[in-house]
């Protein structure tokens, strides 16, 4: 590994290119690919030679990285998975059946709210399936795409605050280390469940999210409804569909996935003899794989529901399984390209560089709120979370216990958290920000385009509360005064998203 710090600004380059890439091509793919170029141009100090061998380097660990290509074959089967109910018919079926319930705009939006609220167990699950399903009956009440990609992009943040979810053992797991590193113990869960009350950027992101769902008002960015017209055509209507084409593969990706979840990370901890709790089942199983059984799974069950009903032949089926890989080429490439970036970046110490770039400004006072603002820069350097998690905790908690303040250290591991998540709202190239987008049929700079307002005030709002933690200490005014400022600036400058009328 290259040696960090030694690069000082310079480490900011792979991150500064690929924004400015992204604004300029709208492409995030190509995007990524020219930040983890420039980045290979810095570590080999400018030498051809040297160039080519660490791009090389950088792009053979993106493409060969097993758990992100694992993740790329459960996004690409979710592809064909959903592109197979959309030729059954089940998404107009489903919206047909909603339609008298859920007959105002309002209302999609509110129960795509709580679909997504309900899908916390996987933040990739939630966008994907929560997007698709939705989809359609806030099609038909004349909710634009980039309303419904915002509220469950921001909504599938739910899996970094609870227990039973793909994340909790991986933030818990990061919370113990650092805490051993400073000779603070405790469980991974105690970590865990003791920073819950202090994510506020989660709680303040999720009850906007709600607002705008329930009002239809938001600020900055228009949308406009005109991407539906445009990426609709390979949803049909059938005599022959039922509402179980849509509704049997889903539930069986999600029963199974939840089911083999717990079965298999309780069997692999009495083979450990390590204690049976939720976070350590759930740390413990290969969710990874466990998703993509369940989503061949359901691809079966819906194979089997729409040949029983002679809705679509085994060359239609086939095709139509292709076409929804296909249309999840690009955010696989963004997936497995994200890695070289956050690799190359680690190699340039670009979370190094922010973090000690404010360290002399720190005193405890101000410290949750630097901490969360480093934490947001970090994962829009890297465009990972979970990658500014496990860089940004360890430094975190040094400064902390330097500051003698142990007493802080689950404010801290939530600023870590929150800040890492909010990153994700910030940039197109984030893993879920390009799910979202995929599932809303929207380009994830549009998406972004559309929520930033959204996002910074939120943002914002949430270095408030750290900043009155710090100051204070006080929870309930950390969290209810930005609260209250929010919901006024909601209500006073929000403005309504009238669309125009969508063509059917």
């Amino acid at each position: 590994k290259t040696e960090t710090m030694e690069f000082g600004i310079l480490s900011l380059i792979p991150a500064v290119v690929t924004i400015l890439a992204a604004l300029l091509t709208r492409r995030v793919a190509l995007s990524l690919f020219l930040g983890v170029i420039a980045g290979a141009f810095v570590v080999a100090e400018y030498k051809l030679a040297g160039f080519f061998g660490h791009s090389f380097e950088y792009l053979k660990i993106a493409f060969t990285d097993f758990e992100r290509l694992k993740i790329v074959l459960f996004v690409v089967l979710i592809g064909g998975l959903l592109e197979i109910i959309a030729g059954s018919g089940a998404y107009h079926k489903f919206a047909d059946a909603l339609k008298n319930k859920l007959n105002t705009p309002r209302k999609s939006r509110v129960a795509t709210w709580g679909i997504s609220m309900c899908l916390f167990f996987d933040d990739y699950a939630n966008v994907l399936i929560s997007g698709a399903a939705m989809r359609r009956i806030n099609m038909k009440n004349n909710v634009t795409p980039a309303q419904l990609a915002y509220i469950v992009d921001v909504v599938a943040i739910m899996a970094s605050i609870m227990v039973v979810s793909t994340w909790a053992s991986f933030e818990g797991s990061v919370m113990a280390e650092a805490g051993k590193e400073v000779g603070v113990k405790g469980t991974i869960t105690e970590f865990f469940i003791q920073s819950l009350p202090y994510h506020f950027y989660t709680f303040l992101a999720i009850i906007m999210a709600f607002m705008v769902a329930y009002t239809g008002k938001w600020f900055g960015y228009k949308a406009d409804n005109k991407t539906y017209q445009l990426n609709h055509s390979s949803e049909v209507q059938s005599s022959k569909s039922k509402l179980y084409h849509l509704l049997a593969p889903i539930l069986t990706l999600l029963g199974f996935a939840i089911v083999a979840l717990f079965v298999s990370g309780s069997y692999m901890l009495i083979q450990a003899n390590k204690p049976i709790t939720l976070i350590n089942i759930l740390g413990t199983a290969p969710s990874v794989d466990i998703l993509i059984l369940a989503t061949l799974l359901a691809i079966g069950v819906g194979i089997a529901l729409v040949r029983k009903d002679h809705i679509l032949s085994f060359s239609n089926i086939f095709r139509r399984f292709g076409k929804g890989t296909k249309s999840m080429v690009g955010v696989s490439l963004v997936i497995i390209l994200a890695k070289g970036l956050s690799e190359v970046s680690g190699d340039l110490g670009t979370g190094v560089f922010i973090t000690d770039s404010i360290s002399d400004y720190i005193t405890l006072e101000v410290l949750p709120m630097l901490i969360f603002i480093v934490s947001m820069l970090i994962t829009v350097a890297t465009g990972f979370s979970w990658s500014s998690m496990a860089i940004v905790m360890p430094i975190a908690f040094q400064m902390v216990i330097a500051q003698e303040a142990p007493d802080m250290i689950p404010v801290i591991s939530a600023a870590v958290i929150s800040g890492a998540v909010s990153g994700e709202h910030i940039i197109p190239f984030s893993e879920k920000a390009v799910m979202s987008a995929a599932a809303c049929k929207i380009e994830p700079l549009y998406h972004i385009k559309t929520m930033i307002f959204q996002t910074l005030v939120v943002f914002i709002a949430a270095s408030g509360s750290y900043l009155l933690i710090g100051i204070t200490g006080s929870w309930a005014l950390s969290f209810l005064a930005p609260l209250a400022i929010l919901l006024f600036i909601h209500f006073a400058f929000g403005k309504a998203n009238k669309a125009s009328k969508i063509e059917e």
